[in-house]
């Protein structure tokens, strides 16, 4: 037959759609130091872990040779020769307690050489049918190779973190190995039972109703089917099914439903309506806290009169004053009315303060006062107010610095002239 398209239609976009998620995400995360550490010791990790488990199955599998199961070895150079791969694998046989499956990958990342393995399992199953069952897992797992496909996983890792991204084009990169699979081995009735071993396992899977099985595919319709199938790295069996009778014989034996109406529903509410459900709920409970003062009870435990500082409520502050509120109370976390009206530059309030009994030199726990604040907002009138009204430009913290210590610090120079001249008088 003439070669057709095996690369599948979709691959490829997946692909570049990936690569540029990746290389936006990485320059995001370079951008900071946290980011770039985070990427750091996720690679690394990564790394580490991948080189310990390949080195595991290198000293513990049995690796096919000429000498060492000859029969199998024969199989995967002549279907490597097929698919003209450059240089043939190393292929190894591992115990896998049960599990049917196979893989590719390489040692060290994308640097090593290729390495396919092998469930024992599966090759057993294979071998005793006396079919070619394993010829299509052995070929589907070399076309990841030919694809490069575990080259092409390290340098979208990062895309991986995005839901349904990943996934899509690691589904797109099976249906490719599916049809490479079948192609090549020339057998498709064997690529489909080589599936549907997957899904029926060792002694039943020739039993399987192959019309009946791909219809119960259709029987499912929910939206959490759509949702498996997205988080899926790989297809559905009976959609690989499919996709191997497309391009073997011209048609499926049984019409797949399309999911794209339940498809294009989840991606609105995963991308675009949840994040603005979220949001909303977020910002109207972040209202609803701040009207009920809920920051203030649960997390400042401000007095009415530090509440109406912050507030810039001149008048209530004036009324809170002469209704006997104490200008110098502290809250735990040694703030006192001064303290917060100098943080917000407030002349007015900082000046009914004063003139109503707030102490310019009152300390916090660890000995900080207004006029220190007053540095680093570096507003000269402020500092000018409470200069004016005693503050002490000496008085030292626990940390054994006093106001001038800290202008002199992060250079603020007119503050450090006002002082002197208040001194100098």
């Amino acid at each position: 037959m003439d070669k057709p398209l095996l690369v599948h239609k979709h691959e490829n976009l997946m692909y570049g759609v990936c690569v540029l998620i990746s290389i936006t995400l990485v320059i995001y995360l370079l951008l900071s130091i946290i980011g770039a550490l985070i990427l750091f010791i996720v690679g690394l990790v990564s790394f580490f872990s991948h080189a310990i488990s390949m080195s595991h199955i290198q000293v513990n599998g049995v690796r096919l040779k000429v000498n060492q199961f000859p029969e199998l070895y024969n199989r995967v150079e002549e279907i490597s020769s097929k698919m003209e791969l450059s240089k043939l694998p190393e292929v190894y046989i591992v115990e896998s307690g049960g599990l049917l499956n196979a893989f590719a990958t390489k040692v060290f990342s994308f640097l090593g050489k290729n390495i396919v393995v092998l469930y024992s399992d599966f090759v057993d199953i294979c071998l005793k049918s006396n079919g070619n069952e394993i010829d299509y897992v052995i070929a589907h797992e070399l076309a990841h190779i030919k694809r490069n496909h575990i080259r092409k996983f390290f340098f979208i890792f990062p895309a991986l973190w995005i839901p349904f991204i990943g996934t899509s084009y690691s589904r797109m990169a099976e249906y490719t190995c599916d049809r490479m699979a079948a192609y090549y081995t020339e057998k498709p009735e064997d690529a489909i039972k080589g599936l549907l071993v997957l899904a029926a396992g060792r002694r039943l899977y020739k039993g399987v109703n192959l019309k009946e099985y791909l219809e119960q595919y259709n029987d499912k319709k929910g939206l959490f089917v759509t949702l498996m199938e997205l988080l899926s790295t790989h297809p559905p069996i009976p959609k690989r099914i499919q996709e191997i009778e497309n391009l073997m014989y011209g048609k499926p034996s049984v019409s797949l439903i399309n999911r794209k109406k339940q498809t294009f529903a989840i991606l609105f509410l995963v991308f675009f309506l949840l994040p603005i459900i979220v949001g909303g709920v977020a910002f109207a409970g972040f209202m609803a806290m701040e009207h009920f003062n809920t920051f203030d009870d649960f997390l400042f435990e401000y007095t009415p009169l530090m509440e109406a500082t912050g507030d810039g409520d001149t008048e209530r502050v004036i009324e809170l004053i002469h209704a006997g509120e104490d200008p110098n109370e502290m809250n735990e976390f040694g703030e006192s009315p001064l303290f917060i009206a100098v943080m917000h530059e407030d002349i007015e309030i900082i000046k009914i303060l004063l003139e109503n009994g707030a102490d310019p030199n009152i300390q916090d726990p660890e000995g900080w006062a207004p006029l220190m604040s007053a540095v680093y907002t570096e507003n000269i009138e402020v500092s000018t107010i409470l200069l004016e009204a005693g503050a002490d430009p000496l008085i030292m913290d626990d940390y054994g610095m006093t106001a001038i210590d800290y202008a002199k610090e992060i250079g603020n120079n007119d503050f450090i002239r006002l002082t002197n001249s208040f001194i100098s008088d």
